[in-house]
């Protein structure tokens, strides 16, 4: 992937992607959302609405898989090595993250942790890892269907997944309403968070590709696209407000206001024409900062360490910078440590070629 030809835009897009999942593990992990409610309402209330804003990454990295890989060329053997990068770093950071965790804490080793290392996608260690895999192993087969339809169709093929996958799992969640509609025993919407799930962000990011602003000469940013995604996210808090009824529901993956918000982003970015190497290179290791963070004995280290639950923080207003400057602290170690592993796998892969 980061040897793709990419917008400097959508590749500035990942990395607020990517900015924005760090702060989501950082309101819960971190308990920016627990010391920020236990000193007051207005405090719980500022990161609740910035939590918001930043619903719509998972959905975007989906909807930008789909929004590029939607015009490739059926290939199985380049699908395969794409697979294989993706399951080697998958296999890499779990396997020495777990040996660091394990010479650190020898009490950790047990047969189970141990088959959980070498198994990762088997083990579920990262569910987003696991679902992006399949849809990438099977994107050959999505795309040639998908580019085959005429807008009509792919609205309607379109419209079929959107109701199962995300209208009507979003309604049977509502607390009342869920006494009425179910979806049990015919899908797992996870919160949007399933392959179904998944697999409904890739095809909208393919249909932004191909039917939305396709025969636009100039491309201009768009502004607009902006403003809808900040009134989507003041509609999904104010619903969160106004009806607890929403609560289960409010930022779901697979809410259609969180949707969208993800499509009116790439819409936004997408115009953006500027190129950046230093831009192109840091979004590059986006999957890299996830993968670290997000490993399970990184993250209860790291949000013991990163503990924003002491209501006192919040006497000022200090509480701010401090979450910005973890936020960007976090990815950016993180991001250092996948650039290394990359430099790294692309000597060994030279030298492998060499050897032949």
């Amino acid at each position: 992937m980061g040897k793709a030809k990419r917008q400097s835009g959508i590749e500035l897009l990942r990395i607020i992607a990517m900015l924005q999942i760090v702060f989501l593990h950082l309101y819960q992990y971190g308990h920016l959302h627990t010391g920020a409610s236990s000193s007051g309402t207005i405090d719980g209330a500022f990161v609740t609405f910035v939590w918001s804003m930043c619903r719509a990454p998972v959905d975007v990295f989906v909807m930008i898989s789909g929004y590029f890989m939607i015009t490739s060329q059926f290939d199985i053997k380049k699908t395969l090595k794409r697979g294989a990068n993706l399951y080697g770093a998958m296999f890499f950071y779990s396997v020495v993250i777990s040996v660091i965790f394990f010479i650190a804490n020898p009490l950790l080793i047990k047969p189970e942790s141990v088959v959980s290392a070498v198994t990762p996608f088997f083990s579920r260690t990262w569910y987003f890892f696991d679902n992006y895999l399949i849809i990438l192993l099977l994107s050959p087969f999505i795309n040639k269907m998908l580019v085959s339809l005429t807008k009509k169709q792919y609205l309607y093929f379109m419209g079929i997944v959107f109701v199962v996958m995300s209208l009507w799992a979003t309604i049977s969640d509502i607390d009342g309403l869920n006494k009425i509609f179910s979806v049990k025993k015919i899908i797992d919407p996870y919160f949007g968070k399933s392959l179904g799930g998944f697999l409904l962000m890739y095809i909208i990011g393919g249909y932004l590709r191909l039917f939305v602003g396709k025969n636009q000469e100039k491309k201009s940013v768009k502004f607009t696209y902006l403003a809808v995604f900040f009134g989507l996210c003041v509609v999904d808090f104010g619903l969160h407000c106004v009806f607890p009824q929403y609560k289960e529901v409010f930022g779901m993956f697979n809410n259609p206001l969180v949707l969208a918000e993800g499509a009116m982003l790439i819409l936004f970015f997408r115009d953006f024409t500027f190129s950046s190497k230093a831009v192109n290179a840091i979004a590059g290791t986006t999957l890299g900062v996830y993968a670290i963070h997000e490993n399970p004995y990184v993250r209860d280290w790291l949000w013991s360490v990163v503990d924003f639950s002491n209501k006192h923080l919040y006497d000022t207003l200090v509480y701010i910078p401090l979450a910005i400057l973890a936020v960007v602290g976090v990815f950016a170690g993180c991001s250092i440590a996948e650039f290394i592993r990359l430099k790294i796998f692309s000597l060994a892969e030279k030298l492998f070629i060499k050897s032949k």
